[in-house]
């Protein structure tokens, strides 16, 4: 997405909040992989540290089964903090279950989501953002 949209891609891992100058952004895009049912706690935690009043913003994710529901709690926390919600996509992404369950659902999970994000989801994630930036930005 960042490639479609000419933008940068930043980690949270590896930057401080005051590297971070979304001053001049016409669309930022916060995403996570799902972990335990939510998203990223640190993707939580550095929302609440940016002023977001009056930004485009869409939320994207990556989980066993590729649902948008996962994308609703952050969704909401960027309303709040006076964000312009303009989108949301979720995709499969492949895990291993063992490393956070012995319940045999998630390994079946695990099976069907393996290759993932494939060739279709970044297909998908590429329709996504050029509909988001025809629709919030002049290109």
């Amino acid at each position: 997405m960042a490639s479609e949209m000419e933008g940068e891609l930043k980690n949270t891992n590896d930057l401080k909040i005051e590297d971070y100058d979304i001053s001049s952004y016409d669309l930022i895009g916060f995403g996570s992989g799902v972990y335990r049912e939510d998203l990223s706690p640190q993707v939580y935690r550095l929302i609440e540290r940016l002023e977001l009043s009056g930004k485009n913003v869409f939320v994207f994710s990556t989980s066993g089964i590729g649902m948008t529901f996962y994308n609703k709690r952050l969704y909401r926390h960027l309303s709040r903090k006076g964000a312009l919600p303009a989108g949301s996509f979720a995709c499969k992404g492949s895990f291993t279950a063992s490393d956070f369950s012995k319940n045999r659902i998630f390994h079946l999970l695990g099976k069907s989501a393996e290759g993932h994000p494939d060739d279709k989801d970044l297909s998908d994630a590429r329709k996504f953002i050029l509909k988001i930036i025809s629709s919030v930005c002049s290109i």
